[in-house]
């Protein structure tokens, strides 16, 4: 009976260390980009302050992408800015050398699973109102070997010397 309690407990221990460290992969592993963003909406009641992010690479075009789990490789330019080089259904092992997003096409957007930020309570509409004034505002993300990213932080405002 002790036997398979421990057995129990040691199991549900891996799979909870599994689920942290699947989480926090891309900030162990990644590589930090800015992603410019249009923000879309600063409250939930039940989760605190957020700002929904729209991204410019959610949108790819007046093109319809004819499959729905797509790889996003990524270009950056000298402000460490990424936008879209090409878009693909490869699998992981091709894009081993690339910087790339795992996406989800839903109508004419692409969905990374980053599009909420948290923010400090009672913050939300003051850092939308940031993002909405004729400033461009990024989101800086890191962005793990095997395409999965977490956002650490916002620059509002930002402008950049060309």
């Amino acid at each position: 009976m002790g036997k398979s309690i421990f057995c129990i407990i040691i199991g549900w221990s891996a799979v909870i260390i599994v689920l942290v460290l699947y989480n926090i992969f891309p900030l162990l592993m990644g590589k930090e980009v800015l992603l410019e963003i249009r923000p879309v909406d600063p409250r939930d009641l039940l989760r605190g302050d957020y700002v929904t992010l729209d991204f410019n690479i959610s949108h790819y075009g007046q093109y319809r992408l004819p499959y729905r789990d797509i790889n996003v490789i990524l270009k950056t330019d000298e402000n460490n800015v990424a936008d879209i080089a090409f878009v693909t259904q490869d699998n992981d092992k091709s894009l081993e050398k690339e910087l790339y997003l795992k996406g989800t096409v839903t109508r004419n957007r692409i969905k990374y699973g980053i599009e909420s930020y948290f923010v400090k309570e009672n913050t939300g509409r003051e850092i939308e109102r940031k993002i909405n004034s004729n400033s461009k505002s990024y989101a800086r993300v890191k962005i793990a070997p095997n395409g999965k990213a977490k956002v650490i932080g916002l620059e509002l405002n930002k402008e950049f010397n060309k």
